[in-house]
């Protein structure tokens, strides 16, 4: 199970914020005149804007670097665990219940695209046709009858109602994009997000594991990390992926590509128990990097100067400057269990998490993000 899902479960618990009266689906994000200082997910800038996404559909936006934050008007009130924009007006956010949501304003107001019920429809749909291939073939091979059996699990998913959670997107522009979360789950758009294609078949997962991120290197390869520590890679724009072991039997929450000498790029996986694996042949060969961290690395990122971040879940930035060989903590902290991080400024970060936001200066220090 993924660390946001995990969080996100602890939320509808303890929160009191959580709303009990209606599908959530159907219902608009509560109007919080705190709004900010709820557990956050993921944060990303949208050009010279911040948008952070969160428990119970909360969204916030600020226009001026963090210190003030005002709600964005959001459709639905379950809980968000990332958001993408691939241009300053035009994002996604994607959550539990399978929900799919769309900004063309820089993300002040929202709209559904997608939801838990679409997908189990296409989920049923998929399992239907492989059953009635096989069929065609020999209604008594092996192959049909595990047709069979992966229609029985579809119909019975779809019981539940729309029940699992997204835990990525990425965009490669406003047109085509791709959704990842629990269970193998796998969507990808052509016409931003009009429609909707299942894609789980592309990558194999008899098992179903979860897909916990996805990422794009300089080079243009995707990248997607997920539980088994399993790091998939496409470089033919997700038509066909290729799936890499790290040797790790557990979750990976992250996977970055860094550029390195004569056009090469280094992968760098990590995730549960501060666990780090560097790969430099794309991904056929993994070595584990040593790090004096045991907490769960939850996001990371390559910043401008082609150093790497990852974030610990108590809020540490862990800093490498030699492509992932090493890595050094940097500043103070976040001060609170974090989620996600992006770039505020020269060596600082915004970091997302339990209270909201906090900017990290890694020359030492921390900053509330909201007032």
């Amino acid at each position: 199970m993924g660390l946001r899902l995990l969080a996100c479960l602890a939320i509808a618990v303890a929160s009191p914020l959580a709303r009990a009266d209606g599908d959530r689906l159907d219902t608009p994000a509560f109007r919080a005149p705190k709004a900010s200082g709820a557990m956050l997910l993921d944060v990303v800038s949208a050009g010279d804007r911040l948008v952070a996404v969160g428990e119970h559909g909360i969204i916030v936006y600020s226009d001026t670097k963090g210190a003030s934050w005002r709600q964005a008007e959001v459709p639905v009130s379950v809980t968000l665990t990332a958001v993408f924009f691939p241009t300053p007006r035009n994002g996604w956010a994607v959550g539990h219940d399978g929900v799919i949501l769309r900004s063309d304003d820089g993300g002040g107001r929202w709209s559904k695209q997608f939801d838990g019920n679409r997908a189990n429809a296409l989920v049923i749909d998929a399992a239907q046709r492989r059953l009635r291939e096989a069929g065609a073939v020999n209604g008594a091979s092996a192959a049909a009858q595990e047709a069979q059996r992966a229609l029985e699990d579809a119909q019975a998913g779809a019981k539940f109602g729309p029940s699992r959670p997204l835990f990525d997107v990425w965009f490669r522009n406003t047109s085509e994009g791709i959704v990842v979360g629990s269970f193998g789950q796998l969507f990808h758009t052509a016409d931003g997000g009009r429609s909707w294609a299942l894609w789980r078949e592309r990558i194999a997962n008899p098992d179903n594991l979860h897909y916990n991120a996805i990422s794009v290197t300089g080079q243009g390869a995707l990248l997607i990390a997920g539980e088994g520590g399993r790091v998939y890679r496409s470089i033919d724009g997700g038509a066909s992926w290729a799936t890499l072991d790290t040797g790790y039997p557990g979750q990976l929450y992250g996977v970055l590509g860094v550029a390195a000498a004569a056009g090469r790029e280094v992968l760098i996986a990590f995730g549960f128990g501060g666990r780090v694996f560097r790969s430099v042949d794309d991904g056929a060969h993994w070595l584990p990097v040593a790090l004096a961290e045991k907490k769960p690395l939850v996001s990371g990122l390559v910043a401008p100067d082609g150093g790497i971040a990852l974030l610990t879940f108590d809020g540490r930035i862990w800093r490498s400057q030699d492509q992932g060989q090493r890595f050094t903590p940097a500043g103070g902290g976040a001060g609170m269990p974090a989620a996600a991080m992006t770039p505020a400024g020269k060596d600082a970060y915004l970091v997302a998490g339990a209270s909201g936001t906090r900017r990290v200066s890694l020359q030492g220090g921390t900053g509330a993000g909201q007032p």
